[in-house]
């Protein structure tokens, strides 16, 4: 009777589990703790500096566009089928690029399939990097990256949101980038993840403060009219009932200011179906 997914997940009001869902945001990265690498992540580098504050790491390569570093790790839960989001926190502090589809700062994520997004920051604008032709500038957004910015990045099965400070800035659909050669070659990993400057072509300075994963969750169904999900704070989830699993309605629109969502039944006269669909 009850199914979950991030970006959709259903129910029938009136199941009782007997235990809580397993809270599903993940800290991959806290600046707090020091360096990345100290934190399950792999740091690459062919020039440049990574300094650290109490709030996060500096990675600094804007002395020559040759240079390049970043930090890598995988994980086995990057499936755009159920859905996932990535959230992070950054802070473009310069960046140059000779080629106008690269960046100084880029943000990669892979899914199990070795499909996904690779995302150019400059300090004015946010583009995805193409498949075909390979690594061209593809939909952008015009936004100022300069100042301390809370990006949540949701997959879903063919496409992604973009949304910063809560905001939906930028949308698409996802890449296939398997068709590079070179080495090293990223793009032929799955559950993979990279952020840094990763081109020759481009050099900046970056704040990183911290990275979350937040999998698929499942819903709950509680005998007192209520529906309850583990997501991603101060974004908005659309609540949609059904008596057919057909024809959807929407009954609600719930926001909350942490990771715990509730929604309150009120239509108590017939059995129905929930589902919870974001964006």
């Amino acid at each position: 009777m009850l199914t979950g997914g991030f970006s959709r997940a259903w129910l029938a009001v009136g199941c009782l589990l007997a235990n809580f869902v397993d809270v599903s945001a993940q800290i991959y990265y806290a600046g707090s703790l020091g360096l990345p690498a100290g934190q399950g992540w792999t740091y690459f580098a062919t020039g440049g500096i990574q300094t650290t504050n109490l709030t996060g790491v500096q990675l600094d390569t804007s002395a020559a566009n040759s240079f390049q570093a970043g930090y890598s790790r995988t994980t086995s839960q990057l499936n755009r089928t159920n859905g996932f989001t990535l959230r992070f926190t950054s802070r473009l502090i310069s960046e140059t690029h000779a080629n106008n589809n690269r960046a100084g700062f880029s943000v990669i994520v892979l899914a199990d399939d070795k499909r996904g997004l690779e995302l150019a920051f400059w300090t004015n604008t946010i583009f995805a990097q193409a498949d075909s032709p390979l690594f061209t500038h593809a939909e952008e957004t015009n936004v100022s990256t300069t100042a301390s910015v809370d990006y949540t990045l949701t997959f879903h099965p063919t496409n992604y949101v973009l949304s910063a400070n809560g905001t939906n800035i930028l949308t698409g659909p996802v890449r296939d980038y398997t068709a590079f050669v070179g080495f090293p070659n990223p793009y032929s990993n799955p559950n993979f993840l990279f952020i840094g400057d990763d081109t020759t072509s481009a050099g900046g300075a970056v704040v990183l403060n911290q990275v979350v994963l937040v999998t698929a969750s499942q819903l709950v169904a509680w005998p007192n009219q209520l529906v309850t999900w583990t997501g991603v704070s101060n974004q908005t989830y659309t609540v949609q009932s059904s008596s057919n699993l057909i024809n959807w309605t929407v009954a609600s629109a719930v926001t909350s200011a942490s990771a715990s969502f509730t929604f309150t039944n009120t239509a108590r006269a017939t059995p129905l179906f929930f589902r919870v669909v974001y964006p």
